[in-house]
Parts: structure tokens; sequence; C-alpha cells
């Protein structure tokens, strides 16, 4: 018999036992006996309805009681198991869209009780909900990202709706111990509560591999391959199945194209695995989402596509229509790289949020640690500014003036008033200024889309952040695009010195010697938090082996600090003699590049060996 060895050195038979006996041990710790894969949600697009699965490790029957209190006087029901593998499913009904109600398993000696909010009614126009994926590989992960949901829908009982999710739940769907171990394992009471307490939709990922298992687990009512469409609300999803072929002329692409010409809803929004913009990472984009679905979202109003496959996260803006990559959920992070249309890329373990209030939609990704890391909003006027500039990245407290300028897409021609809002980061005085498209405010000219306003920076110390507001008085509509540009009345933090910590501290021909740079806040009164700096080279005298950037932490007022991190700089055998080699040096606080210094360095001719 040939045993093949898994990279931890057991063998695959015994690694998958190993699994199953796990399970069970943490099972019965945890004081399940019967239970193997505790109750779970999920939606089938029916608004009166929700489906609740589970499956036991024998034959048993079952009871379901559910309620809209824990009194569960609703209705009551057995349920016998299904299928050849101990599962059970039972389809809540006659529920009222929008009412909490409660729910208790009782399945052997073990006792389940979740909740759920029953889908919304058609004419809603709000509505919340999750977005994540590529769960696969560390269920400890995974949990923290759950732990974040669950914590959120407690805090704000709106929120308690679904969770999409974009595949890759497991890191190999074929396996009934991936299932057991990564996705439904009980010792991991996080992802346990959100299944129970939030209906999951997913699309199918390459990782659930064939698929069967997947349908098995999730069986929602899908129209051909994995794919399907449900409305919530105001909004409609579209779940593709990227496995079964989706270019021109297939059924799926055929099906898809119907679907978006026939729903009225304001909000669409496509649900699938492999991006078509992304932040590279090890999967490129893949062409023919840019090639066959975007033109679809173009033609009929998609606001969003959801896309994983890479594990980080991503915001690309290509149009009209949003392309997020959310594949933060517990597989292996990825290094994303911010490229062609994207606008954020953070490799951060996240989930995301999603509010739509009306012709609103707010948009979050929060990190594992409570952090934001992304925001935007869209609205269904396709209004949307972009290409925010401001006239300096430092300016001095009550003494400078500042031009602010944004580009606004407004397809429809819609009558608009725009502003740039001042939002500080230490202090509550937001300020605003009226921005005009007349060609005498910084703009070129007049009605060409670009918006301009002059105005007085504050006369306090602070980093503030660049909002712009478009106000629609004919629709009675308004909304804040956040954070499109930033500048800073801290400071200025300047390059105090430089030092070399090389044993040669000679700069000549041919030297590589290490430097360490201090940097001071010169401010009188604000810290400037999080300074990191990089040095790049203004000539051919000298060059970078690895550029680094070193972190300072927080500079308070008056003080000075030293990086964390030493420079390498190399510098050339055939510059003249006694040449000084110039550099720039970026500094930068949360990330943003508000200060720029320089210093320079003579290279002297020596007959002495090459330094460090």
């Amino acid at each position: 018999m040939v045993v093949e060895k898994s990279g931890n050195g057991m063998s695959k038979t015994f690694q998958q036992l190993f699994f199953v006996l796990a399970t069970i041990f943490v099972s019965t710790v945890l004081g399940w006996q019967d239970i193997r894969k505790a109750p779970y949600l999920i939606y089938n697009g029916n608004p009166g309805e929700m489906v609740v699965l589970w499956q036991m490790n024998k034959t048993l029957t079952c009871t379901i009681r559910w309620g809209e209190d824990t009194t569960f006087s609703d209705g009551v029901a057995q349920t016998s198991e299904y299928n050849n593998d101990h599962q059970h499913k039972y389809v809540i009904s006659n529920l009222v869209p929008g009412n909490l109600y409660h729910y208790e398993v009782i399945a052997g000696v073990d006792t389940f009780r979740g909740s759920f909010r029953a889908a919304p009614e058609e004419d809603v126009s709000s509505v919340k909900f999750f977005v994540y994926g590529d769960t696969r590989s560390y269920p400890e992960t995974h949990n923290r990202v759950a732990r974040g949901i669950n914590e959120l829908y407690e805090a704000d009982s709106s929120f308690h709706t679904l969770v999409i999710s974009v595949g890759d739940l497991v890191s190999n769907g074929d396996s009934e111990d991936y299932w057991d171990e990564q996705f439904f394992n009980p010792s991991y009471p996080d992802i346990i509560k959100m299944l129970g307490h939030l209906p999951y939709q997913a699309c199918m990922g390459n990782h659930e591999k064939n698929g069967v298992l997947f349908e098995k687990y999730f069986p929602y009512p899908f129209v051909g391959g994995r794919y399907w469409s449900f409305d919530y609300g105001p909004a409609h999803f579209v779940i593709l199945d990227q496995y079964t072929g989706y270019d021109p002329g297939s059924v799926q692409y055929e099906w898809l194209v119907n679907d978006l010409a026939s729903t009225g809803k304001k909000w669409k929004f496509i649900v699938l695995h492999e991006p078509g913009y992304t932040a590279g990472g090890k999967h490129p984009n893949n062409v023919m989402v840019q090639n066959y679905i975007h033109p679809l979202c173009t033609e009929y109003g998609v606001s969003i596509v959801f896309a994983g496959h890479n594990h980080f996260y991503s915001r690309a803006e290509v149009g009209d229509v949003v392309h997020i990559t959310t594949g933060g959920g517990g597989a292996p992070l990825y290094s994303p790289v911010k490229q062609g249309n994207v606008v954020v890329a953070a490799m951060e373990n996240h989930f995301c949020t999603v509010e739509i209030s009306d012709k609103l939609l707010h948009f979050r990704s929060i990190s594992d640690k409570g952090e934001e890391i992304d925001r935007f909003s869209l609205n269904v006027y396709k209004l949307r500014p972009y290409d925010v500039s401001v006239s300096q990245f430092f300016a001095k407290k009550g003494k400078d003036s500042l031009i602010v300028l944004s580009r606004l897409r407004n397809p429809f021609n819609r009558k608009v008033g725009v502003y740039t809002v001042l939002c500080p980061f230490y202090s509550a005085k937001q300020d605003s200024f009226a921005m005009f498209d007349d060609g005498s405010h910084g703009d070129d000219g007049v009605g060409d889309g670009l918006w301009g306003c002059g105005m007085p920076v504050p006369d306090f110390e602070d980093e503030f952040e660049i909002a712009i507001a478009v106000i629609d008085s004919e629709a009675d509509f308004s909304f804040l695009s956040y954070d499109q540009s930033r500048f800073t009345t801290i400071g200025p933090v300047v390059l105090e010195k430089f030092e070399i910590t090389s044993s040669d501290t000679v700069p000549n021909h041919g030297d590589r010697l290490k430097f360490q740079f201090v940097l001071k806040n010169t401010s009188e009164e604000a810290t400037a938090r999080d300074v990191t700096a990089k040095v790049s080279c203004l000539d051919t005298f000298a060059t970078l082996p690895v550029v680094v950037t070193s972190s300072y932490g927080d500079i308070p007022p008056g003080t000075a600090a030293v990086g964390d991190r030493k420079q390498y700089i190399k510098f050339s055998n055939t510059a003249p003699d006694s040449a000084y080699a110039r550099f720039r040096v970026d500094i930068m606080s949360g990330g943003s590049v508000f200060w720029v210094d320089s210093f320079s360095v003579l290279i002297t001719r020596s007959s002495a060996g090459i330094g460090e």
C-alpha cells in the first residue's frame, strides 16, 4: 500500500482520522454528543422563509421550534434525516418580513439555539449586510473575523441580516474532513454563532473543487451549475459560477443578461470568486470578468462586483463600477500591489459592511482588529467625486491658503452643489467651502466637470482629511465622499541630521555605507502621528541597493526621533572628484506624504579599500 505523506509528516489517512476524532472530541468537550455540524442558515430568496440545516453523527429524529421570542411559540416540527449522511433541513415559513425570530434545535441529547431576522419586505428602501470570503486554511483567523461580525450585529440590530461570501470556504472542498475541521468546527464558537444567526450566501470558489460537497452543505435554489440570484429589500444579488461556462453564448451568460435586464431593484451586486480588477498578489486580473461581466455591469447599472481569490482587501474603480476583492477571511494573506484601477489595497484579515439607505450606499472594510481599512459612498445617480487634489500637503496654520480641485462624474447631468469639507483629525472643528465649475476658482473652464475652490488654512495645528459633499436640491439628496485627500498644519517634520553608522564613516567612490536618520517635529502644539520616512536619490552619483521605510512612531512637538531601520547607500565609482550626491526624504504621517526634506553627501576620492 502506498501511503501519501502530508506536510507535517503524518500519513493522509492518519491525518483524516485525526481530524474526525478531534472534531468528535471537541464536540464532546463543548457538550455536543450527537451534533456533527451545528445548525446554520441559508436564505432561499423567499422573504417569508428561512432554511435551517444541521448534520448529526447518527440517525436520529430531531425537533425544531421557533417564534418571535425564546418561548418558541410560533411553531414546532419533527425532522428526519435526508440524503445518506445524517443531514437535517427545515424550511421555517409564514414569516413576517423584517421580524426577528428565535429558534431551537433539539438533536438527540444536544440543544442549539439561534436567531435570524426574516428578509425585509420587497419595497423597503434600506438594508444592511456583511461581505467577506476566503475563509479556508486558518479557522482561528476566521473565528476572529466572525467575532467582529457578531459584535457588530449585536451592537446594531439592523445588521442582523445576512452574510455574502465570495467563496473558498475550505482548502479542499472535495474532502469531508476539511468541512468538519475548517468551516464547521465547533471549537471556533464565533464561526458557529455567526452561521447560526446570519444566513450565509456563498458563491463557489476554486477550492470548493468539483462542488459536490459545496452543494451538499449549501443547497441554494440554483438555476444551473452553481449560479442563481435573489432579492433582499432594495438589493438584487447575482451569484455567479466561474467554473461553469460564462462566456457570451453560454447558458449562464444568457441567463445573466436576462436576469440583470429583468430586475427593477435600485442596487445590483454581482458575487463571484475570481476578480476582474484586483491588486496583483498571487492571482492576476480575470480577463473573462473584464471582457464579459464588466460590460454587463456598465450596461445594466451594477454598483459593486464582490470577489475574493486574492487574500487581501482591495478596491478598484472602473467607470461607474466598483470591484471589491475581499479575500481576508482566514486564508494565508498575500501582498497587494496598488496598480491600475486600484485605489485602495491592504494586506489585512477583514470583513466588509454595506449600508443602503434609499439612494445612498455606504461601504466599509474592517480589519479583524476592529480598525477601518477603507470606506466610500455610492449613489443611484452615479455622482462621484474623483481625482481630488490639494495645492499643498503642508500649510502654515492661519497664514497660507489652499486650492482644492475635484472632478465629478455626473452621467445624468444632475444640477448639483459641490463643497469641500475639512475634517480635522484631532479637533471637531469642521468647515466647508463651496466649489465652482466656472474657470475662476483654480479649475480649467466653465462646465468641464472640474470643480475648484480657494480656502484659508485653519489657524490651528492638525491633520485634515478632505471630503467632498455633493447636494442635489432637486431630488432632496446629498452625500459625503470621505477621505479624498489630506494636508497638515503640523510641523513641519524635518530631517534634523543623519549619521553614518558603518565602520568607514567617510563616503568614498565605490563605498557602500549604512545611514541612520533623525527627524524632528518643529511643531509648537501637535504631535505628528505614525511618522515614517524613506529616501530616494536625486542624481546618478549614488544608488539605494534596497529602499527601506523607517518608522519613527508618534513624534511630540519640539521632539526628535531616530528611525527603526537604516538605509544602505552605494556611491558611484564614476562620480567626479569631490562630487555631492543629493537625496530626497519623503516624510509621512499615517501613510500620507506631508513633508519633504533633502540632504547631500560629499564623495571624496580615496586609495583606501571600499567601505562596508
